[in-house]
């Protein structure tokens, strides 16, 4: 497919490495002046990005992230930022501006699939079911006031994705329970924003096609958020169970903000 260019797309390209490089996100100004006027430019950043710093050694992303909406959006996740909750390495990751997680249900596909199947097609098309932790990061400042396209183009606020216990097959059917050492989450209650976790499941095998990254057996794809972005205190010891899953753990990071 052609390709769209924008004006300033070399300098958010040069920025937006730089900044996952080196941890120093792009002051708020710059970022709302470089950002992507269309999606299908943010996307196209999306590979750009990975392209210049190496994120897809075999060539394609193998694990994504989809949040809902009409249409959805979604990310290719680097390879050196999914872990599985017991690697040491994920202890030593500091995100540059945004303490915060979701919780979500990650799905492994066992054969690829298209974007004409059928709900209970794609169910059987999945290998099993994680529970997960994203960490949320945003290589801009004041990131809540960011456009929505730079968000999109650094991965949809992206920071890392953990996998704890798993199940096989596809297990939507849960309760999640969350626990945050101090932070008081007993008035919450944690339900998917969509009913059909995989509804967006055949938007997105279009959508790799197109980028020339056609899903593949092994291929995990985080499913949506359960819980919303919760933003928690550096330190915080993390616990996220679903009853029919099993469980994900992770410690929260110090934000690095010396250099802004």
């Amino acid at each position: 497919m052609d390709r769209i260019s924008f004006p300033l797309e070399s300098q958010l390209l040069d920025r937006l490495a730089d900044a996952w490089q080196t941890g120093r996100p792009i002051p708020y100004k710059e970022a709302c002046l470089l950002s992507p006027l269309t999606d299908e430019q943010a996307y196209d950043m999306q590979r750009k990005l990975g392209n210049r710093l190496g994120w897809w050694p075999n060539g394609r992303p193998t694990a994504w992230k989809l949040a809902t909406g009409s249409p959805p959006k979604v990310a290719p996740v680097p390879d050196a930022r999914l872990f599985t909750q017991d690697v040491s390495a994920v202890d030593d990751y500091r995100p540059a501006t945004l303490c915060g997680i979701e919780v979500e249900l990650v799905c492994e596909l066992k054969q690829p699939i298209t974007a004409n199947m059928s709900c209970d097609e794609l169910a059987g098309a999945i290998a099993a079911t994680y529970a997960a932790i994203e960490i949320f990061d945003v290589r801009g400042v004041d990131w809540q006031y960011l456009p929505e396209r730079f968000l999109l183009a650094d991965l949809q606020m992206h920071g890392a994705l953990i996998l704890g216990e798993s199940v096989s097959g596809w297990q939507p059917d849960n309760r999640l329970v969350i626990s945050a050492g101090d932070v008081d989450l007993s008035q919450r209650q944690f339900v998917p924003q969509i009913p059909d976790l995989l509804a967006s499941l055949p938007w997105l095998a279009e959508h790799a096609m197109q980028q020339g990254w056609p899903l593949a057996a092994g291929d995990l794809i985080a499913t949506g958020s359960w819980c919303g972005l919760l933003e928690l205190p550096a330190g915080t010891p993390v616990k996220a169970s679903f009853t029919n899953v099993g469980s994900v753990s992770f410690v929260t990071s110090m934000v690095d903000n010396e250099v802004w």
